[in-house]
């Protein structure tokens, strides 16, 4: 697996030229020791192909920043709590990466979870295992409570989802 390497078109001169130092660096220094051979992919803004867009659920080509720049879209965002509790929302309703506490899903044990789409029991969405495991397997197997793992970054969640086999 390679490492993306995003350059948008408002990225100045300097930006550009140093990217590919920087990516490098990053393979070099990162704290979980990543080979330095780790291909890297360069994407440049409008030219993202799906196995890069892939990766963001959200990812919608038309909307960028429309020539704003960073402090005018840091701004417009507001305050980073805010984002943070709009994120959180946004898995509540739109993703239903978090249960309802009050839910009645029926659950299932991980071994059941692990199985294919095909051998996964009717009820069972295969993009949302996590949903079907009891609280006490959902904490063994992510080692945080559905709270902490629907606060996480949607890139994140499927990263740990990927991890233990349950996407």
């Amino acid at each position: 697996m390679g490492i993306f390497l995003w350059i948008g078109k408002e990225s100045n001169q300097v930006e550009r030229k140093e990217a590919l130092a920087t990516a490098q660096e990053y393979l070099q220094t990162h704290p979980s020791g990543r080979d330095v051979d780790t291909p890297i992919l360069i994407v440049k803004q409008g030219f993202e192909p799906p196995n890069f867009t892939g990766w963001f659920l959200a990812w919608d080509p038309y909307r960028w920043s429309e020539g704003k720049t960073y402090e005018q879209l840091k701004k417009e965002l507001g305050d980073a709590a805010n984002i943070v509790r709009i994120t959180a929302e946004l898995n509540d309703a739109s993703l239903g990466l978090q249960r309802s506490k009050n839910s009645a899903c029926q659950t299932y044990p991980l071994e059941i979870l692990l199985g294919c789409c095909d051998e996964l029991p009717e009820d069972v969405d295969p993009a949302k295992k996590e949903d079907f495991l009891s609280e006490e397997d959902f904490v063994r197997v992510f080692g945080m409570k559905r709270d902490d793992f629907a606060a996480l970054p949607t890139w994140k969640q499927l990263h740990l989802k990927k991890e233990r086999g349950l996407f």
